[in-house]
């Protein structure tokens, strides 16, 4: 008989499926950019906010990951959600250039709060009632509830909301509290700890070292974390440009929130088969293929007229890439630095962004977006040849010591 403590532990899971469909359903998803420049900004403009955002991201991910592993990882993402409402509530309220920018300081702050202990309470979760091996299944049907939610909205903006952008974000707001009230629902995990009976400084500190360790003594985690970041972070750069790469050849705002929803259509797909791929394939097939499939991709999508079919494919390799290599993330961390060490991704993942994003604004300010692709095109093609060198060395070859 199943004990009511591992029922709720079941129920977790559950519950993480709810959230995740109502924090996704952010009808602000597709338009922002578009939003940004209706009111006078242009795309210098967008890619200075993008960065302050991974500065923020990139600054806070481990120190909201510590607050996860020491204090609860339903105490973060509450955080992650309360902290948008305040960017909500600024991108609404004032078109001032220094209020946006603190606007999106929040946003990237609530992003950290939700990135390491969102997938932390639903690995230790399934670990708690024994069925973590059962996390890339469950990874990947949230990959798809977060597409598809991602579907719904770009389909009804395009449909019904289309230039309404003040009530995209009252209805995100909306989507935000409902997505809070199901986290509120949830049992927090047991994480484990040595430091209880520490000052609160001293465990900060104790735990950044622990968290620290764990990354540098794994060189396969590392390695792991590292390529995520340099392969995920120009997918999202070139998803967010999409907005003004679309209409630039000549397609209507509609056309371009269809193009974003067969994107992330695909992405559902991808999230879906995940778990089938990844048992037939194997892991350092895909390793191998995935990545030069993505890289041929973004050259696919410099072609005239039918460059958008590239663009969604992208959605299915990225997907399936992300869970398949979440999965071997968390195979290697300890529960009581999970958190910590997941937002280290984050963290990893803004620096790229960092350096990618406001290049392809500049790029695409002082030629055309075009030339802002093909930037992001060979940035892609350099990442896949030193992953592919790193594979031919063996770099990440399972190994006993590991």
């Amino acid at each position: 008989m199943i004990s009511t403590e591992k029922k709720a532990y079941k129920r977790n899971i559950i519950l993480d499926y709810i959230h995740t469909f109502f924090r996704n359903t952010n009808f602000t998803h597709g338009i922002w950019v578009a939003y940004l420049l209706v009111r006078g900004f242009d795309l210098l403009d967008v890619g200075v906010f993008e960065t302050v955002f991974h500065i923020s991201s990139l600054t806070m991910e481990v120190p909201t990951g510590v607050i996860g592993d020491l204090f609860g990882r339903k105490t973060s993402r509450a955080l992650g959600i309360l902290t948008y409402f305040i960017y909500i509530a600024i991108m609404l309220l004032s078109m001032n250039y220094f209020l946006i920018i603190i606007g999106f300081i929040f946003c990237g702050i609530s992003y950290t709060f939700e990135s390491g202990s969102g997938d932390a309470l639903v690995y230790d979760s399934l670990k708690e009632i024994g069925e973590e091996d059962s996390f890339m299944k469950v990874n990947g049907i949230r990959e798809v509830i977060y597409q598809v939610s991602a579907v719904l909205v770009l389909a009804l903006t395009g449909l019904l909301l289309e230039g309404k952008h003040n009530i995209d974000f009252l209805l995100t707001a909306i989507m935000f509290l409902l997505a809070l009230v199901s986290i509120l629902m949830m049992k927090e995990t047991h994480i484990p700890h040595e430091t209880k009976g520490l000052s609160f400084k001293q465990r900060v500190n104790e735990h950044f070292v622990k968290t620290w360790k764990v990354v540098a003594s794994n060189k396969r985690l590392m390695l792991l974390i590292v390529i995520g970041a340099l392969l995920f972070a120009p997918v999202t750069s070139l998803f967010i440009y999409a907005q003004d790469f679309f209409q630039y050849n000549g397609f209507s705002e509609r056309w371009m929130l269809w193009f974003l929803a067969g994107h992330s259509l695909t992405a559902a797909i991808g999230g879906f088969l995940a778990s089938r791929i990844e048992k037939k394939v194997g892991e350092k097939k895909l390793l191998y293929i995935l990545p030069i499939v993505l890289a041929m991709c973004f050259w696919a999508t410099l072609i005239p007229t039918y460059g958008f079919i590239g663009f969604i494919i992208i959605g299915f390799i990225d997907s399936l890439f992300f869970v398949v290599i979440f999965d071997y993330i968390n195979r290697l961390i300890p529960s009581e630095t999970r958190a910590s060490v997941l937002s280290f991704f984050g963290m990893c993942f803004s620096f790229v962004m960092i350096l990618t994003f406001p290049i392809m604004g500049i790029i695409g300010d002082s030629t055309s977006i075009w030339w802002a692709f093909l930037f992001i095109a060979v940035v892609i093609s350099c990442v896949v040849l030193i992953l592919l060198y790193i594979l031919k060395n063996n770099h990440l070859e399972k190994s006993e010591n590991d």
